[in-house]
């Protein structure tokens, strides 16, 4: 690790980074397994982060639970100059790829911009009349996301449908999304900085712009995001100061309250009772709510979808499906 004495001191001066999908994936892997021509194992994956600010993988840990014929098999990769081992890491690499790609799409993209936006637009639909300030604020942003959401249950992620067969997780593709909603969803966790945070990319800083001091400077989705979000909720903060003079105005608006009611109560109602869903007694609640939503219908829905095929469009880039196991090389894979 770049002449690191101690594992303790690369994680203590923020080096060391893992992408986590071993808790996620590890009910699914002996299900998934019995589905022709594909695999799956959970993951985790160690990353290093350079003195040039780039993350370099130096490890993955792939595992397959105990079945009824097998034992648990679990093996940490690593880079290594022999030909055996150089070819272990290398499919290593490509199976948590595989698992990357999937969750990128059942997770990041569907989920948090697809999904979980359609109660905000029928709420603002229900509740908030044509003429309503926020109604005209956010029609915007939802321009197209119901029909688009529509088609992709007719071509999308319906039963057989493109997710299915060309995701790792295939049949259970749909499922898995929603187990991710119940165990990592939260309404207060959306908007950026308070991702950021929560992922251990950033931490808060007032000396620094935005009041957030990122963990790795080269991090284009928060440098860029972070300018995208401060510009969004300056502009809701200026359009609701204009539309709500005080605490009483916002608490008085029955329309408001009933969108905000029924975005929490109706269209998240498993999770209803959460702690930590905002109030709305203030503008400045106001505009915390505004702007989250609308980040991820637009800055956060650009970032993950409309930048995929220049990458992903390239297969090897991304693959999103393994078929076969690794090598049995050392006991039962």
């Amino acid at each position: 690790m770049k002449g690191m004495a101690t594992v303790e001191q690369a994680i203590e001066e923020k080096r060391l980074f893992m992408i986590d999908y071993h808790d996620l994936l590890l009910p699914y892997v002996n299900k998934v397994r019995e589905l022709p021509g594909t695999t799956l194992y959970g993951s985790r994956t160690v990353f290093f982060l350079t003195d040039e600010g780039a993350l370099m993988p130096i490890a993955i840990e792939l595992t397959r639970p105990k079945s009824p014929t097998k034992p648990q098999w679990k093996r940490v990769f690593t880079h290594t100059y022999d030909a055996t081992g150089s070819w272990l890491w290398r499919l290593a690499k490509i199976h948590v790829a595989a698992h990357d790609a999937g969750y990128h799409q059942l997770v990041v993209h569907w989920l948090r911009t697809h999904c979980c936006t359609e109660p905000y637009i029928i709420a603002t639909n229900r509740r908030l009349s044509v003429m309503h300030p926020i109604y005209r604020l956010l029609r915007p942003h939802f321009r197209y996301t119901m029909e688009i959401n529509a088609l992709a249950r007719e071509a999308l992620i319906n039963a057989g449908g493109i997710i299915e067969t060309s995701f790792s997780p295939g049949k259970y593709s749909m499922e898995l999304s929603s187990v991710a909603y119940d165990k990592l969803w939260r309404f207060d966790q959306q908007a950026l900085p308070a991702d950021l945070i929560s992922r251990g990319m950033a931490v808060e800083d007032p000396t620094v712009d935005h009041g957030l001091r990122l963990t790795i400077e080269d991090y284009p989705f928060a440098a860029d995001g972070l300018l995208v979000w401060s510009a969004l909720k300056q502009w809701v903060e200026d359009y609701v100061t204009h539309c709500y003079t005080d605490a009483d105005a916002i608490k008085s608006d029955g329309e408001l309250q009933a969108w905000w009611g029924e975005i929490r109560t109706k269209g998240h109602a498993d999770k209803k009772d959460e702690p930590w869903w905002p109030k709305l007694e203030t503008p400045a609640d106001l505009v915390g709510i505004l702007t989250t939503i609308i980040w991820v219908t637009s800055g956060h829905h650009a970032a993950v979808n409309f930048g995929q095929y220049h990458y992903g469009g390239y297969f090897p880039n991304r693959p999103t499906l393994a078929r076969n196991n690794m090598p049995n090389i050392l006991p039962s894979r």
